[in-house]
């Protein structure tokens, strides 16, 4: 059996004008055009809360229903009340009573204890928290909160809040009592000077030196005394959802900022602990 001859073996070649009438007619989607159908599919909603002045609190690209559920919430919480509301830009801004973001003793509390509540408001309704920002170089700035909505929503959580006061304090605010005592216990008297209860729900724990001012090698003892506070929260199930400025500074210092944790409704010693 003898191979077929090269010459009648060769298969027809396409014209090439036929190549080229057949590129005009069918050219490659452009890049935006073959995106832009599937990208849609995928976008998610995101929102912002943000803290202005010593007493506003802006709201925007939030659903109107989980706008009022916040109003509901502030109203809750600020027993000081609000004192007007209006359409600020593209954001709903609420003014409050008060000096929530100067204020000090009670108001500062009540001050942390509202955005706390707004936190976990809004995570009820599967808007989690993605981060907190600053953008602005403004003396007396506070955060930006941005948050993502969440389908299907997170689990349902108790809430509480850590507040680094003065140079030398932590406010541990609605904070389990196993918890401050845990922390006071593994700091120890070398780094405590005295704890006791301040006000309804507030634990004060009065550090030795100045931590929050520190200098030199003081400063990681400061952030050593962050890590320990951290496993003890972690140890009984809560983690912090949030670090936040919250109040403002001065013209020659900045604020602490206050830390808002949350823990799943129900938690046991021994189950694991989710971080946000």
């Amino acid at each position: 059996m003898s191979w077929p001859n090269e010459k009648t073996a060769v298969p027809d070649q396409p014209n090439p004008s036929s190549l080229e009438k057949t590129s005009e007619k069918d050219p490659l989607p452009s890049y935006t055009n073959a995106t832009a159908g599937s990208s849609s599919a995928f976008q998610t909603p995101f929102a912002s809360m943000s803290m202005h002045m010593e007493d506003r609190i802006r709201f925007m690209q939030f659903p109107i229903e989980v706008f009022n559920i916040c109003r509901q919430a502030v109203l809750s919480i600020w027993k000081r009340g609000i004192q007007a509301q209006r359409e600020y830009g593209s954001s709903k801004e609420i003014k409050l009573n008060g000096n929530p973001w100067r204020g000090s003793g009670d108001e500062a509390i009540d001050a942390r204890r509202l955005i706390c509540a707004l936190l976990g408001t809004l995570h009820s309704q599967g808007w989690v928290l993605t981060l907190s920002t600053d953008i602005s170089k403004k003396n007396w700035d506070k955060d930006t909160l941005i948050f993502r909505h969440q389908i299907p929503g997170p689990a349902p959580c108790d809430w509480c809040c850590i507040g680094f006061s003065k140079q030398d304090r932590l406010k541990f605010i609605d904070v389990a009592p196993e918890v401050s005592n845990g922390v006071v216990s593994r700091l120890g008297q070398g780094r405590v000077q005295d704890h006791r209860a301040h006000s309804r729900g507030v634990y004060e724990v009065k550090l030795r030196g100045t931590p929050w001012m520190a200098s030199g090698t003081e400063t990681m003892e400061a952030r050593q005394l962050l890590l320990i506070m951290m496993g003890v929260l972690e140890e009984h199930g809560w983690t912090v959802y949030a670090s936040v400025d919250q109040k403002n500074g001065g013209e020659k210092h900045t604020e602490t900022d206050t830390w808002h944790c949350c823990r799943p409704k129900g938690w046991t010693r021994g189950a694991p602990v989710y971080h946000n």
